[in-house]
C-alpha cells in the first residue's frame, strides 16, 4: 500500500469556522511530514518486500529502478542487508544528478534496510530502515523507521512502527517526527474487501509526537483507527483513509481529523472549538 497525504485543499465555503494562518501551518506542516516521511518508508519497505512476496510477482519499484542497490543476504535467509544509492546507477556508475522517478520526482542520497528474523511477514521479523543523506526535491530525511511483526496465527499481519525522522527543507527549517503506531494488512483475495488500518500502539501516549518547522511542538493522537482502502486507492486515487479520527494537538489547540464513515472520497472534516470546516485532499501519493 502506498504512503498517504492530507494537505489542506479546497474547503466547503459554507461553513462559519475560518482557520488562521497559524492553523493552516499546523495541520500542513503535519501532514507534509506524513505525507514525505510515511512515502520515504514505504518505498523502502516495498525493495525490502518484493525479495520474497507471500505469493506471485511483485514488480520493481519506479521509485528505485534507476538507483544502485546491494543486497547481502545471510547463509540461512533469515537476515540481511539492502543499501538502495541513488548517487549511483547499475553497475556502481556515479549519477550525481540523482534518480528522477516517473513522476519526475528526484532522489539523491541512500537509504540502508537490515533484517532479521526471517522474512518480513514472519512473526517475531524485524527491518530497520535507516537514512543516509536522503532526499526527495531537495527536501532531506534522516533517522530510521524499526518495523516489528507482531502477528499471531488468529490475525491479520500486523506490524509495530517506531522510530523518529527528521526533515530539512531547502530554507534550512527543520522538524521531527516519531511514530508508535501498529499496521494491520486486512488481506483479501476480493480487492474490496483489502484494506490497511492504522492505530496508535498499545501503551504509547501518542501515535506520533515532534516539533512542526515553526518550532512548535505537537502530538497525534488516533482515536478511532484510520482504514484505507486498496480499492478506493486503485479505482479512485484516494490516498487518504476512508475511514477514522485522529487528533492533532499544538500548543493548547486540538483538532479532529475525522475521516468518515467508508466513503470512497478525498474529503474529510476538521473540528475546532467546536466548530467544523470540510476539506478535500490533494489527489496525489507524494508532496510533490
Amino acid at each position: 500500500m502506498l504512503a498517504f497525504v492530507l494537505i489542506l485543499g479546497s474547503c466547503n465555503k459554507s461553513d462559519e469556522v475560518t482557520f488562521s494562518t497559524q492553523d493552516n501551518q499546523s495541520l500542513n506542516n503535519d501532514a507534509a511530514l506524513e505525507s514525505s516521511q510515511e512515502e520515504t518508508v514505504d518505498m523502502a519497505t516495498s525493495v525490502l518486500n518484493s525479495e520474497d512476496a507471500i505469493s506471485g510477482r511483485v514488480e520493481e519499484d519506479s521509485r528505485v529502478s534507476c538507483a544502485y542497490i546491494i543486497k547481502e543476504v545471510g547463509q540461512e535467509k533469515s537476515n540481511g542487508t539492502i543499501i538502495v544509492n541513488f548517487d549511483k546507477t547499475t553497475g556502481n556508475v556515479d549519477n550525481p544528478a540523482g534518480c528522477t522517478d516517473p513522476r519526475g520526482n528526484v532522489r539523491k542520497g541512500s537509504f540502508t534496510i537490515t533484517w532479521s528474523g526471517g522474512k518480513w511477514y514472519k512473526n517475531g521479523s524485524t527491518q530497520t530502515i535507516t537514512f543516509n543523506n536522503y532526499s526527495i526535491n531537495g527536501l532531506i530525511i534522516s533517522g530510521s523507521r524499526t518495523i516489528t511483526n507482531v502477528s499471531t496465527l488468529e490475525s491479520p499481519l500486523t506490524w509495530n512502527i517506531s522510530g523518529t525522522l527528521t526533515t530539512t527543507w531547502p530554507d534550512k527549517t527543520t522538524a521531527t517526527r516519531t511514530v508508535n503506531r501498529t499496521k494491520k494488512w486486512v488481506r483479501s483475495t476480493t480487492i474490496a474487501d483489502d484494506k490497511v488500518i492504522i492505530s496508535q500502539t498499545a501503551g504509547a501516549a501518542a501515535a506520533a509526537t515532534g516539533t512542526n518547522r515553526y518550532g512548535k511542538s505537537y502530538s497525534v493522537k488516533i482515536t478511532t483507527p484510520l482504514e484505507y482502502s486498496t480499492s478506493c486507492l486503485l479505482t479512485n486515487k484516494v490516498y487518504i483513509p476512508v475511514k477514522g479520527v485522529k487528533e492533532i494537538t499544538t500548543d493548547t489547540k486540538v483538532y479532529t481529523v475525522d475521516f468518515g464513515a467508508g466513503t470512497c472520497d478525498n474529503t474529510y472534516t476538521v473540528t475546532l472549538n467546536g466548530k467544523s470546516k470540510e476539506f478535500t485532499a490533494k489527489n496525489d501519493s507524494s508532496n510533490d
